[in-house]
């Protein structure tokens, strides 16, 4: 019987479950509440978070509850492997008891729920967004609205400046409430994304289990979508869908799909192309391609357009797409570049911005040309790959790596298809990264806390430590020495090596030189 119980205490169900139940306990200390929200005035909260003992406590609670939460996710998917039998219910049951408690938690992460308030409030005022950045509004401050993004211009597109209207509309001045419907509609998002990641997992003939494992339970998607309730959930379960039913040869609901998918966030724009290129079907041709490119723009901006001008904000959103720009990431592998060649710049008395810049236009510039390669190649790429690659290159050319954008990626190569061993390794590894950085990116506490050095290092040495431990565990359950790694690299290049020297005998078997191969047209 204690054999049992101990088996079941130590389940990633229950282990998950802790650790939400603790992130949902330790918001209520340090998750994000407006200033002038009338929630901080009642006497539990007020005496947490005027305890400044609480709220050094419950700080350390939920960066350990969230670290816990991701330890049961990996030791969920060890599970899976070990055990694949019911491995779909289990997974999906899990992530639904994690996130239970994490739905009603005080929110966590980021502040871009009451962001959604504040331009819900713009919208609902007769302000254009797009012109009119959230300081246009009286007490936008007391909304909990970071000052960041007080004067910047929204990036979203017209369906969700509708949806922001009609919630804030409907509740009117009680933001707690639209806060609550805006992380709703991101759950419902979530359930989305699941339902047709596994309908696509089906259809190509995934594994479902290990497709909703990283798409559905993973910690990224808990704290970014669950908690944090970013509409970036919408947005990926809208271009999900499409992409779905494009490839069951139903594009035009493929592309409406896309479009609401755009609506929210413009950058599912690059989806388009890839809708086409489906449409176009396996014999397409560059005229028919063009063909249907043409068709899926006509469908997509004609929709937008109707959006925008009964909403009478128009096409403002493609002039705000470098809203997110304004603030960079140290982990961003561009902007170190950028620092690098900034720094190198002033060293040698030249201005350093310089510097920075040519390197974020390079990257910009490198980025434009991947996709549009991957959009116009002949070579037989998957469509769902070319369009996880576009994201891939997307987000890789950015100075701002937010890991909701990490999501993005994620997600789409899941839906893609994983290969067991190296790509499943750099996803997992990329999860745990971009979790604790979720962790990381700040709570709801007070400037006496906040001036804390010595709790702030405390934080960061937490934070980092169990990233680097967890990664490290990982690497080593899953026999990921540098050994190992060169051991594969050298048996893959002497597969490709044989590849090709049975590719060129059988070449010169059929006459033609080995050196100059007979080309061919490829079909897409």
């Amino acid at each position: 019987m204690k054999s049992i119980l101990r088996r079941e205490l130590g389940s990633p169900l229950i282990l998950g479950l802790v650790g939400s139940l603790f992130i949902a306990l330790g918001s209520l200390a340090v998750g994000w509440l407006g200033p002038g929200s009338n929630v901080r005035s009642w006497a539990f909260i007020d005496a947490l978070r005027s305890n400044v003992f609480l709220v050094h406590a419950a700080t350390i609670v939920v960066i350990a509850a969230s670290l816990l939460l991701v330890i049961a996710w990996l030791k969920l998917g060890v599970q899976l492997r070990s055990n694949p039998a019911d491995a779909l219910r289990r997974v999906i049951v899990a992530a639904g008891v994690w996130a239970v408690p994490l739905i009603v938690a005080v929110p966590l992460y980021s502040r871009d729920l009451f962001a959604y308030v504040g331009q819900g409030r713009l919208m609902v005022g007769g302000f254009n967004p797009y012109l009119d950045g959230i300081s246009a509004i009286q007490g936008w401050f007391n909304i909990g609205v970071d000052p960041l993004w007080a004067s910047a211009k929204t990036p979203y597109g017209p369906v969700y400046l509708w949806i922001e209207q009609v919630v804030v509309g409907s509740v009117g001045t009680s933001p707690i409430t639209a806060v609550a419907i805006f992380r709703l509609i991101a759950v419902l998002g979530v359930a989305g994304i699941a339902f047709y990641a596994y309908r696509i997992a089906r259809l190509r003939g995934l594994d479902p289990s290990q497709v909703l494992w990283l798409v559905l339970g993973s910690p990224i998607i808990m704290f970014n979508f669950i908690v944090g309730g970013h509409n970036d959930a919408l947005m990926l379960a809208f271009l999900i869908a499409g992409m779905y039913y494009a490839m069951i040869k139903r594009p035009i609901i493929g592309t409406i799909l896309v479009t609401l998918a755009i609506g929210v966030k413009p950058i599912a724009l690059i989806a388009l192309p890839v809708i086409g290129i489906i449409w176009a079907g396996q014999n397409r041709t560059v005229r028919s391609t063009i063909k249907y490119w043409v068709a899926t723009a006509a469908i997509s901006f004609a929709i937008l357009g109707v959006l925008g001008y009964a909403m009478n904000v128009g096409f403002g959103w493609i002039f705000t797409l470098a809203t997110p720009g304004a603030v960079a990431h140290w982990y961003a592998p561009i902007n170190i570049l950028a620092i690098g060649l900034g720094g190198a710049f002033g060293a040698v008395g030249l201005d350093g911005e310089i510097g920075a810049n040519i390197i974020k236009y390079t990257a910009m510039a490198l980025m434009a040309v991947i996709v549009v390669w991957l959009m116009l190649t002949k070579r037989n790429i998957d469509p769902m790959m070319r369009l996880s690659f576009a994201f891939a290159a997307l987000v890789l050319s950015s100075a701002v790596i937010h890991p909701w954008y990490a999501a993005w990626v994620i997600v789409l190569f899941a839906v893609s298809g994983v290969r067991a061993g190296l790509q499943t390794h750099l996803i997992v590894s990329a999860s745990i990264f971009f979790a604790c950085v979720s962790i990381a990116e700040g709570m709801d506490i007070s400037d006496a806390v906040q001036g804390d050095v010595g709790a702030a290092i405390l934080r960061t040495v937490i934070i980092s430590g169990g990233a680097i431990a967890l990664i490290a565990a990982y690497c080593i359950h899953e026999d990921l020495s540098i050994a190992l790694l060169r051991q594969r690299i050298r048996e893959a290049r002497q597969r490709w090596a044989v590849s090709r020297a049975s590719t060129g005998t059988s070449r010169r078997a059929s006459g033609r030189p080995a050196s100059h191969p007979a080309k061919t047209l490829t079909k897409p």
